[in-house]
């Protein structure tokens, strides 16, 4: 036990418990630092996590384990698919291959989405699947659970996955009467304290509609009423998909693997994937992001169609707090000479996300990337069109909790008609954006230092 001596010539020695205590606190910090070290791949992340443990050990430690610590990928790698790179790819991480024959309906904003997907509802005969990160107990909520009840009543086989957080407002009155008709329903990822796992921090971030095997539904639209009326931050600009063909039953089968996930029961897929009649020739591609081999696809996929670009990149995102790898690929691509242009909101639903998404902007105008903040409401959409021949849409957003903690799904679609449509939606959005300049890009000092320290925790965001 160390001593010191007290200048009036004492010697004092601190307490044996505090001594056992200091131990403990440098054993541990220091273990869970090494093990975080081995985890955790990126630096930056790595670097936050130890601080935040060195100085606080156990609550730190809980905080890792709810937010940060992702299982290392182990399960068997899929063999190699024939095709080209993106195609190999895809199905090296989720598995699933390119389809041919579909038909797609682009649905832009709520009205066109939420028309479409009663019509679809009302005309399905044998089973819905409906899986979505916010269902709410409003006007539409409940004019869509209206539907499903009498379908349900008729004998149709109505399954709603939703998830436990983004869905805290879906009361149980709504559940209580979809399930006195006959409605399965499921919460994905439910919080009980005290029992908490790391999966807490991982929500189904999911829009997945499926009827009768025949007809599918994906994109950033949520059942919630502000998708048609707007809010406080004014209309939503959002983007949604229809689908039929071959497409459809890679979305039924993840709908059916989510549902055995969270409800713990397994369901045929050979009784739920309906033949199709669809002969147009449309090329789609279902990818996705959960705990596995599919972990890091949806960003290395972004990532990579953004750098065989060769004339022109533009991509929507509500929230722009890109991973490494997607920042160093749009630059990659700017410095290229391919034109890049990247639309965010004005501002969005979360003000220190917005603080930190300002600390990216001066990075990639510096690299020569075009940033529009569109100012006609609030900015949902999750898009891209590479060179008016390929297109993504889906629920990812270019941040860290959609690319590498969250459940997403995305349709990369291969076809000059569908990219050039929302090429034309998306230069006639520019009409509503304010163009930021690299020379008049001064926000306030404040601003830029807050932005700059939280960045760092954007991994964590």
């Amino acid at each position: 036990m160390t001593k010191r001596r007290e200048p009036n010539g004492t010697e004092y020695a601190p307490p044996r418990g505090m001594s056992f205590l200091l131990a403990i606190h440098i054993i541990w910090a220091l273990g869970a630092a090494l093990f975080i070290a081995r985890q955790q791949r990126i630096p930056a992340s790595a670097g936050i996590w130890i601080i935040l443990v060195l100085l606080l050990p156990i609550v730190g430690t809980l905080l890792y384990i709810l937010a940060g610590y992702r299982r290392r990928n182990s399960g068997p790698t899929p063999p190699t698919a024939d095709g080209e790179p993106l195609e190999h790819l895809i199905f090296r991480g989720c598995g699933t291959r390119s389809t041919n024959f579909n038909h797609i309906e682009i649905l832009h904003n709520g009205n066109n989405a939420f028309t479409a997907l009663i019509t679809s509802l009302q005309r399905a005969t044998r089973s819905i699947h409906m899986e979505y990160y916010i269902f709410r107990d409003d006007r539409i909520g409940r004019t869509i659970a209206d539907i499903l009840i009498r379908k349900a009543r008729a004998g149709v086989e109505v399954r709603l996955l939703y998830d436990a957080i983004g869905s805290w407002k879906l009361g149980q009155k709504m559940l209580r009467r979809m399930h006195e008709a006959g409605i399965h329903t499921a919460a994905c990822r439910p919080v009980r304290f005290p029992w908490f796992t790391p999966e807490v921090a991982r929500r189904n971030h999911r829009k997945i509609v499926v009827t009768d095997g025949k007809v599918a539904y994906i994109g950033g639209i949520n059942i919630a009423k502000y998708y048609l009326d707007g809010n406080y931050m004014g209309k939503w600009r959002d983007e949604h998909l229809r689908l039929e063909g071959d497409a459809v039953a890679d979305l039924q089968r993840l709908f059916l693997a989510d549902w055995a996930r969270s409800r713990g029961e397994s369901l045929d897929p050979g009784l739920h994937i309906a033949p199709h009649t669809i002969r147009e020739r449309l090329t789609i591609q279902l990818a996705w992001s959960e705990e596995g081999a599919s972990r890091t696809t949806l960003a290395e996929a972004f990532a990579a169609l953004i750098i065989r670009a060769r004339q022109r990149v533009r991509v929507c995102s509500p929230y722009f707090l890109p991973p490494v790898l997607i920042l160093d690929a749009l630059r990659l691509a700017a410095h290229s000479g391919v034109r890049v242009q990247v639309m965010i909101p004005t501002s969005s639903d979360s003000r220190l996300t917005d603080i930190v998404s300002d600390s990216y902007i001066e990075d990639i105008l510096d690299a020569g990337v075009e940033i529009y903040r569109y100012d006609n409401g609030f900015l949902h959409a999750k898009s891209a069109i590479i060179d008016d021949h390929t297109a993504w849409i889906g629920t990812a957003n270019m941040d860290y909790r959609s690319l590498v903690d969250n459940l997403e799904v995305t349709a990369f679609i291969r076809s000059e008609r569908i990219a050039r449509q929302l090429a034309r939606s998306f230069d006639d959005d520019l009409a509503s954006c304010v163009k930021i300049d690299r020379a008049s890009w001064h926000p306030p000092l404040w601003r830029r230092t807050l932005g700059d320290i939280v960045r760092l925790a954007s991994p964590l965001m």
